[in-house]
């Protein structure tokens, strides 16, 4: 499976976007503050299986990425 990827990054106005691509899902939302989008960027990688979070600069350049892969869950005990 192909891990999904969340980026961060400044628009023109001033806000920050976090664009999601996977296999299966494409979003986009907007926040006021770097750090919103990458509250937001961190939570819904850890939902994932398999997922990179990456900074991206005004000229589009990565200025950081980190990859988040879930724990396989733990068995249930009857």
């Amino acid at each position: 499976m192909e891990p999904a990827l969340l980026s961060v990054s400044p628009t023109k106005d001033g806000l920050w976007s976090v664009n999601e691509r996977g296999p299966s899902r494409v979003a986009i939302a907007y926040f006021p503050s770097k750090w919103g989008a990458l509250k937001h960027a961190v939570k819904a990688a850890r939902a994932r299986p398999r997922a990179r979070v990456a900074v991206l600069l005004h000229d589009g350049g990565v200025a950081a990425t980190r990859d988040y892969d879930s724990p396989e869950p733990a068995p249930e005990v009857p």
